[in-house]
């Protein structure tokens, strides 16, 4: 069988694993994701079963010719996942909810026909190619049939579902899958074609090429699936990326906040925690900043007087670091975000708005500390002005 040149099929092979990996760790929320993730490993396992090394250590264990048939069984799974990502992404996950089983069932009896088809060529140490007649045909026939009605209902679903789709990115792709689906019917065609004229025929040209040709084919038809399924996998890379920018923003600010308000933290298990997402840890980070700040209300002082030219996030900062030293040294609550005013909902609790906060976190530590030194009344002081050497 040809192979391609070293230099083309390892990088390719790399870009096809890498996407499956990465999609199985971080793109597997909802069902067409997981679907669109086993036709993504059954592919790259159907190329790996196309190497050199793998078909010799396969055929020397199983007979000539097993590694190619455990190879095209992984494509009519491949296949049988596609169908059951492209009905859930047209008709919906309830409409069809055993469609990936029954379709994977179907397929793996149709690999198991395969077997039984190629067992008496392996016995004899040729492929089932080579030893020709109708049991090649019959092994092609088989696996075609599930190939090709796959490609029927895929182009059955996107011809249907390109009327409704919005113009754009979603029209695109199924315009695409219906490209794709008819060259599957093609080749498919091809295949059965295949395998009737070396029955008929001692010349096994056309089945020598087509072999060649398919394994070339084949290879590139799944490094372009991969590179259309990578999209999720780098804006999930994104999203985590920046989630996990702003949580270390946020970092300084939630530990001042929780050291006075330990209250707020959100307990977990461990095991539970190591399932959170970049995304959860921010939005828990957030909401524990934000419960915070709602308690510690009632202890923010208004009046800073010589922080006036400061900028606002500063200000706020400072008012928040007076806070926790005052609920942290016991004071009592003064009242004034519950009566005249609700400091809390002056500070956004969108996590770019903290982060924005927390970005003056450290400055607004050095003029609250040095407030809190100068112990006026507001900030938990003398109530006696005689004591008091400066107001502000």
């Amino acid at each position: 069988m040809y192979e391609p040149p070293t230099y083309v099929s390892w990088p390719l092979l790399a870009l096809v694993w890498a996407t499956t990996l990465l999609r199985l760790a971080l793109v597997r929320s909802t069902v067409a994701e997981r679907r669109m993730n086993a036709a993504l490993v059954f592919a790259s396992l159907s190329l790996v079963l196309q190497r050199s090394l793998a078909q010799h250590w396969l055929d020397l264990w199983f007979g000539h010719g097993f590694a190619n048939t455990l190879s095209n069984i992984c494509i009519m799974l491949t296949a049988a996942s596609l169908i059951s990502l492209f009905s859930a992404w047209a008709l919906g996950p309830a409409r069809l909810p055993r469609i990936h089983t029954v379709s994977l069932s179907v397929c793996l009896v149709a690999g198991a026909i395969l077997i039984a088809l190629s067992t008496p060529a392996r016995s004899r140490g040729v492929a089932v190619a080579d030893e020709g007649g109708w049991l090649f045909a019959a092994y092609c026939i088989t696996y075609a049939i599930p190939i090709l009605a796959v490609a029927l209902l895929n182009l059955w679903i996107s011809l249907k579902a390109v009327r409704s789709a919005t113009p754009g990115r979603e029209r695109r792709v199924f315009l695409a899958v219906i490209a794709l689906s008819l060259f599957e019917v093609v080749d498919m065609g091809i295949v059965v074609t295949t395998g009737v004229v070396n029955a008929v025929s001692e010349d096994n040209v056309l089945t020598e090429s087509h072999s060649d040709s398919g394994a070339f084919i084949r290879l590139l038809a799944v490094s372009a699936g991969a590179l259309i399924s990578v999209g999720p996998v780098v804006r999930v890379l994104g999203h985590r990326r920046r989630s996990q920018r702003v949580t270390r923003r946020l970092q300084p600010m939630w530990r001042t906040l929780t050291g006075a308000v330990p209250e707020v933290v959100l307990e977990l298990r461990p095991e539970d925690r190591r399932t959170l997402s970049a995304r959860d840890r921010l939005d828990r980070m957030s909401v524990e900043i934000r419960d915070a700040i709602m308690i510690l209300d009632r202890h923010v002082v208004f009046e800073l007087g010589g922080l006036g030219d400061s900028a606002p996030p500063v200000v706020t900062a400072t008012r928040l670091h007076l806070a926790c030293l005052a609920r942290t040294a016991g004071h009592r609550a003064h009242g004034t975000g519950g009566t005249t005013h609700l400091f809390g909902t002056d500070v956004g609790g969108e996590p770019w708005e903290l982060a924005q906060l927390a970005d003056h976190w450290r400055e607004a530590e050095a003029q609250a500390a040095a407030l809190w030194a100068r112990r006026l009344p507001q900030f938990g002081g003398p109530e006696h002005p005689a004591r008091v050497a400066a107001q502000v």
